[in-house]
């Protein structure tokens, strides 16, 4: 097996979800989806051009806590904020007439519970969630590593 794939394959979960790499890939994949293209396809004054624009502004808090924190900043910003934006997805959709987000039950046996979800929530759902994970799994890891350089200086 080559030195790359076995490199690969010993990676930890805490090492895949590092905020950096979450930051920027939410960051491009929500510019370009929600926002560039649909402020394209909406007409200027919309309520889609007016939603679109909001999504730059998200873009760069995103873009400002890549460039401009680092360590247990970057980490607790990047949990705070993407747990923020997960959380507002999924409340907006239950609050929403005709939201794409249904859950029922029925209070006698068999206790039947259904659940479900537009097909449509779920890459940003899956992105934010993921870029909140990544945060929470760092979020007091930078400290071991400043107690480190502090103790070598």
């Amino acid at each position: 097996m080559s030195s790359s794939v076995k490199r690969i394959l010993d990676l930890d979960i805490r090492s895949m979800l590092n905020p950096n790499i979450w930051l920027l890939i939410v960051a491009v994949s929500h510019t370009l989806f929600g926002a560039l293209v649909p402020m394209y396809k909406s007409q200027l004054g919309s309520t889609e051009f007016i939603s679109a624009s909001y999504g730059l502004v998200i873009a760069v808090v995103l873009a400002s806590i890549y460039l401009f924190t680092e360590g247990r900043s970057l980490s607790r910003m990047t949990a705070v904020v993407g747990g923020a934006v997960f959380c507002w997805i999924i409340l907006l959709s239950l609050i929403s007439e005709g939201g794409d987000f249904q859950l029922s039950a029925e209070l006698a046996p068999p206790f039947i519970y259904k659940f479900s979800l537009n097909i449509e929530l779920a890459p940003p759902m899956l992105l934010w969630g993921l870029l909140s994970l990544s945060g929470i799994l760092h979020w007091n890891g930078s400290m071991v590593e400043e107690n480190i350089s502090n103790e070598e200086s």
